[in-house]
């Protein structure tokens, strides 16, 4: 949308330098090229889309991100049902992200984050995906591939936001011993 505004200012401009105006046929030509770059740019975003080989790659504090990411573009290959639960896994590694910045990376928990994230999230989706659409609403196993998927991302979401709770613990705590401590400073003390 910038780069189409940027070219009709410039027509616009143009047309006010110019002598006489712009003639019709470079109006024409420029309507012409802000449509041709509007179509390129929707195409090809400026962000590729990471793939699952970048889920391991990732530094620990781009990780929820670039999965979030991830996630995003496998929408389209998941059930409808799964939806609402890669809406919620994107709300819970949205909180999880600032957690990870403070994290060290040689800590088990940052381990068991990239396990979670890099590991067993992109398998289950492609477990899914390798399984022919034609196979996905059969029952197998006691339940369809599309409501085991489901269920398997709404068991990851649980997972994050326990995960998260966990690395907040210690801030939980400290927060609730500095509370007690005012309190008896200046509450309960006598003046």
């Amino acid at each position: 949308m910038i780069a189409v505004v940027m070219i009709g200012v410039a027509t616009i401009g143009a047309g006010l330098v110019l002598p006489g105006g712009l003639p019709d046929n470079l109006f024409l030509l420029a309507i012409l090229v802000g449509f041709v770059v509007f179509c390129l740019l929707a195409i090809y975003p400026a962000t590729p889309r990471p793939r699952t080989e970048d889920l391991d790659q990732a530094d620990l504090t781009d990780l929820a991100a670039t999965t979030e990411l991830w996630l995003e573009g496998q929408r389209k290959a998941l059930p409808p049902p799964a939806l609402d639960a890669i809406d919620l896994i994107g709300v819970r590694l949205e909180q999880l992200s600032p957690q990870l910045e403070t994290l060290d990376p040689a800590a088990p928990a940052s381990r068991e984050v990239r396990k979670l994230l890099a590991e067993h999230l992109p398998g289950l989706v492609k477990s899914y995906t390798r399984i022919p659409s034609s196979l996905r609403g059969s029952e197998h196993a006691g339940s369809t591939p599309a409501t085991q998927v489901t269920e398997g991302l709404h068991v990851i979401a649980k997972e994050i936001e326990a995960m998260s709770l966990d690395l907040s613990r210690n801030d939980l705590d400290a927060l609730a011993v500095r509370g007690r401590f005012l309190e008896t400073k200046y509450i309960a003390a006598p003046k």
